[in-house]
């Protein structure tokens, strides 16, 4: 009886023992601070060649097929901001002067347009729907033949042409046969309306021009970087 008593009165007098708890996790060192690479603005770009078929819808302007360098990023679906352009010169006859047979000079528009464009990408395919607007900066250097025609007097005949308003909507697709080389179709309709002015000394003559046209293109284009 004493050597249970003193066993149980040594067990109550020692203190419980607390439960074992897991050292805490060693310190993580930081991962090393490492640069960024940020990719080039031109990272993508491809640059090539080709050529339109403008068609102009006045009756009395020639049509004719300009060459064109292609510049291109890489496509997204997507909405993004364009710039247009679509130069070309037109040789125009005197159907305002009363002589549809004689030629009246050669008219050269240069819009610069600025538009939105929306891009659908099904690889291998890519499609923009695009539309612009801006000044054409336009000018008109007058034929030989059409001076006489004029009827500004026996002086010298100068010419110029306005800064008018135009638009575009133009509809592209691009085809990627390789991840470098890419072949290019558009269509697109612009509309221009431009004013010739005609000066001798004092008296001078102004002429409405249409410069409306239909523009099929085709192009390639490799991509540098």
């Amino acid at each position: 009886m004493l050597g249970t008593a003193a066993c149980l009165a040594l067990l109550s007098a020692s203190p419980a023992r607390a439960q074992d708890t897991p050292p805490d996790p060693p310190p993580q060192e930081a991962p090393p601070i490492s640069s960024v690479q940020r990719q080039r603005p031109w990272t993508g770009l491809s640059i090539g060649a080709g050529w339109e078929k403008v068609m102009t819808t006045s009756g009395h302007a020639s049509n004719p097929l300009p060459f064109r360098f292609l510049f291109r990023t890489p496509s997204k679906s997507g909405w993004a901001v364009t710039p247009m352009f679509g130069w070309f010169s037109s040789d125009v006859d005197a159907v305002p002067l009363g002589s549809p047979t004689t030629p009246m000079g050669t008219l050269t528009v240069r819009p610069v347009l600025g538009g939105v464009r929306r891009t659908w990408v099904r690889h291998p395919l890519s499609f923009d729907l695009a539309a612009a607007a801006g000044p054409s900066f336009n000018s008109f250097k007058v034929a030989d033949e059409a001076r006489p025609l004029l009827g500004l007097g026996s002086g010298a005949a100068s010419s110029s042409a306005n800064v008018s308003f135009a638009w575009r909507v133009q509809v592209s697709t691009w085809h990627d046969f390789t991840d470098r080389f890419a072949l290019r179709g558009s269509i697109a309709y612009a509309a221009n309306q431009a004013e010739i002015t005609f000066t001798s000394g004092a008296a001078g003559r102004r002429l409405s021009q249409n410069a409306n046209s239909f523009q099929i293109g085709f192009g390639a284009a490799y991509r540098l970087f």
